[in-house]
């Protein structure tokens, strides 16, 4: 499971990661929605996403928790808890099957935090890449729009899969990880067989990943400063 993640990264280093001498075969709209540093992104969060949208590449903010079409409310998608997505099921389960061969997206982040309860006690990690500012993780997204008001909330789960070695020590899933070579493939609205994605879907090896433990600060979502970042 992923249910907690924090940015940190800067703009410059999104454009540097996304943008930077990438050959795109979409136009890219380099705009990029006001954000700030969260230490604590939790569900129901609104965060930073990129995908194609509207035959360009954009980048977008997204409410965390996949509010499928069906759903009669935000309310009721909720009781779902729709955060993460099994990749082992994803192009079987009707919530989300359809999003998974059309609305690809990646979510940009500094890192993600899980708690490790192998000797009986809750502890909190923060895990990162030891070479690269930001993580890109795997997501799909829906928009659903309310029947009554026409709003539209677009929002999206997070892929996970078993853990490689490294987070084995901690937890037993862990989100899936996309190389850049694997980036345009997962963004690709072309691609939708399972077959054509498996091989895309995390290859991130233990390597390239590091973690330190951090307070039980990260434990409420009430709490979402630099201190709930610092290394114990």
């Amino acid at each position: 499971m992923c249910g907690r993640a924090y940015s940190t990264y800067t703009d410059d280093e999104l454009l540097f990661r996304y943008l930077n001498e990438r050959q795109w075969p979409w136009p890219v709209d380099e705009e990029i929605p006001d954000f700030k540093s969260n230490y604590n992104i939790c569900p129901s969060h609104l965060a930073l996403t990129l995908s194609v949208h509207n035959d360009a590449l954009t980048f977008r903010k997204m409410r965390w928790g996949l509010v499928p079409s069906w759903a009669k409310s935000v309310k009721d998608a909720d009781k779902y808890s729709m955060i993460n997505a099994k990749s082992e099921e994803i192009a079987e389960k009707r919530s989300y099957k359809a999003a998974f061969q059309k609305r690809r997206c990646i979510v940009p982040v500094s890192g993600f935090y899980e708690w490790d309860r192998s000797d009986g006690v809750k502890r909190p990690y923060a895990i990162f890449m030891k070479s690269d500012p930001i993580m890109s993780i795997a997501g799909i997204w829906e928009s659903w729009e309310d029947a009554a008001s026409k709003a539209v909330v677009d929002s999206f789960s997070v892929l996970t899969k078993d853990s490689n070695s490294f987070m084995a020590g901690i937890h037993h899933r862990m989100p899936v990880i996309l190389s850049r070579r694997e980036e345009e493939v997962w963004l690709n609205p072309k691609y939708s067989e399972l077959s054509e994605l498996n091989a895309v879907m995390g290859s991130c090896t233990s390597e390239e990943m590091d973690a330190y433990e951090v307070s039980s600060l990260v434990n409420s979502p009430k709490n979402n400063s630099v201190e709930v970042l610092k290394r114990i």
